[in-house]
């Protein structure tokens, strides 16, 4: 990654929850064959498809429980403030990966042939021309239909609690690669449609801050030190992401994150963009898992937790006959890479 940062050439990464299964590739190097992507800032057409079909096979209230009261307990004793738990549920569906690929409607999209798909609506990390970095943590999710779901959603304390840990986390991940940081904004809105005609709404923040002028060359040291994200661990960071270890082996389907929860991004020679990979869909032997979850604090209740855990299994779907248009610089890399 500095290597080519340096070289301001073009590239792609996957960079997998522990940092140990990891892809860079320059972008003229992809196979599309086997991997495809998109993001914000780099253009792919999108295929309507409105009759997909979305089985979901949750574990036990009480399965999820266990591992629940685990992490609550840790809490209790001042291990952590906040720790991301997630589970993996047996899906079933009439779609392949590639045709949820497809469909769905993201920031970012990523689909790697006979493993995963994602449809992530999280940024991890933009770097503009100018060397200023942008994170946005994702945290606090409500179902949009329900009556004054805006200010159910930020008068809620443990969510305000929840969000405020990350934000504060954030700040520091983004402080050990930049000399100046501050929080852009504070508790904004993203709506977001799901496949059922449903849609959520999910609460970020900005969090920037400013890199030295030779930030090219160090673009993997930058990324690596950041690494794993905030949103989806917790704080303290180094602790909490033990009892997640530990937390989520108790659970049934059980299986290191892999590739669910690290981040995707592309650098286009001048810029770089980058998502969480949440809202993800694994394939296995066993067949395909949805994996999702959520944060766990002091005042987290056991059965919201479950039922949000739930709530999170769906398929974003493309539904607008307006396809968007590629920028002017999606234009000019699409060209470069075919």
């Amino acid at each position: 990654m500095n290597f080519f940062g340096g070289d301001a050439r073009p590239f792609i990464f996957i960079i997998d929850f522990d940092c140990h299964k990891n892809i860079i590739l320059p972008l003229e190097e992809v196979d599309e064959t086997i991997i495809r992507f998109s993001s914000e800032t780099f253009y792919s057409k999108q295929i309507l498809h409105p009759n997909i079909i979305l089985h979901k096979y949750p574990i036990s209230f009480s399965e999820y429980k266990k591992s629940f009261d685990f992490v609550y307990k840790n809490i209790h004793h001042g291990n952590s403030f906040l720790t991301n738990l997630t589970c993996s549920t047996p899906i079933g569906s009439n779609l392949s990966l590639e045709q949820i690929f497809e469909i769905s409607e993201a920031k970012y999209r990523l689909w790697v042939k006979d493993q995963f798909v994602c449809f992530s609506p999280e940024t991890f990390v933009k770097i503009n021309r100018e060397g200023v970095i942008s994170s946005f943590p994702m945290k606090g999710t409500i179902d949009a239909a329900l009556p004054k779901a805006e200010l159910l959603i930020l008068n809620d304390k443990k969510e305000l609690f929840e969000h405020t840990t990350i934000v504060d986390l954030i700040r520091n991940d983004v402080s050990r690669v930049a000399r100046k940081v501050w929080v852009e904004k504070f508790r904004f809105l993203d709506r977001i449609k799901k496949h059922d005609s449903n849609e959520l709404l999910q609460v970020s923040s900005n969090v920037s801050g400013l890199l030295d002028k030779d930030w090219k060359e160090k673009l993997g040291e930058i990324i690596f030190k950041m690494l794993p994200a905030g949103s989806i661990t917790g704080a303290p960071k180094d602790k909490t992401i033990e009892i997640i270890k530990k937390a989520e082996s108790c659970l049934p389907n059980s299986a290191n994150r892999n590739y669910y929860t690290g981040i995707f991004g592309i650098f286009d020679g001048e810029s770089l963009d980058s998502g969480v990979l949440i809202r993800f869909i694994e394939q296995t032997e066993e067949g395909m898992f949805f994996k999702s979850g959520g944060g766990i604090t002091f005042a987290s209740d056991a059965e919201k937790e479950y039922n949000e855990m739930i709530q999170k299994i769906y398929v974003p779907t493309f539904r607008d006959n307006q396809m968007s248009k590629p920028s002017a610089l999606q234009s000019r890399l699409s060209q470069s890479t075919h």
